[in-house]
């Protein structure tokens, strides 16, 4: 059970209304990752910062969805894997990759794959990634600011995962659709 509270844009601190209003406004609701997150304005403005950073690297909406399916996957974060599969629906990456990825499985997209198992390897490595890693990504046509730029969403993503994993952020209506929690040999 979470000590934390589902803040509405009345119970939240005001330098959270901004973000929880930018959300309201684009999606119809206020996530209750938001929600909770509004605690602290200075970790909601935080976070909507650098997740929007994200629209403004040489990744298309696709492949960042897929980075931040596959990194909060790699965290076993039940919340973003399921609010991340809808948006990549939204955003038009293919439900074969989508499922890849929940499942974790091989993806066919040899470059998406290769996006995939770089961001895998970011974070299961801490960043410690040996000389093939790299070049495997660069040789996948990726480039070295796309490197830094995967940097950026793992530093995203894992605000989220962790607040998920630490406030037990229950998931959206929306969302329920596309449900996830991990495999046991996953966990």
């Amino acid at each position: 059970m979470s000590s934390f509270i589902l803040h509405t844009r009345d119970t939240a601190p005001k330098g959270s209304h901004g973000v929880m209003d930018a959300y309201a406004e684009r999606f119809g609701f206020v996530p209750n990752l938001i929600n909770i997150m509004a605690e602290s304005p200075a970790a909601t403005q935080g976070y909507a910062h650098t997740y929007g950073l994200l629209a403004e690297t040489d990744f298309s909406p696709a492949e960042q969805q897929l980075l931040f399916l596959t990194i909060s996957r790699t965290n076993g974060c039940t919340y973003c894997v399921s609010a991340h599969t809808m948006a990549a629906t939204m955003v038009g990456l293919d439900n074969a990759t989508i499922d890849a990825v929940r499942d974790g499985r091989p993806i066919l997209d040899p470059k998406l794959a290769a996006l995939s198992s770089f961001a895998i390897k970011v974070v299961e490595k801490r960043g410690h990634l040996n000389r093939d890693d790299i070049n495997d990504f660069l040789t996948a046509g990726y480039s070295r600011a796309q490197i830094l730029e995967v940097l950026l969403a793992v530093a995203t993503k894992t605000i989220s995962n962790y607040m998920n994993h630490i406030a037990h952020t229950p998931l959206d209506e929306p969302f329920a659709a596309a449900e996830w929690s991990p495999s046991p040999q996953a966990a």
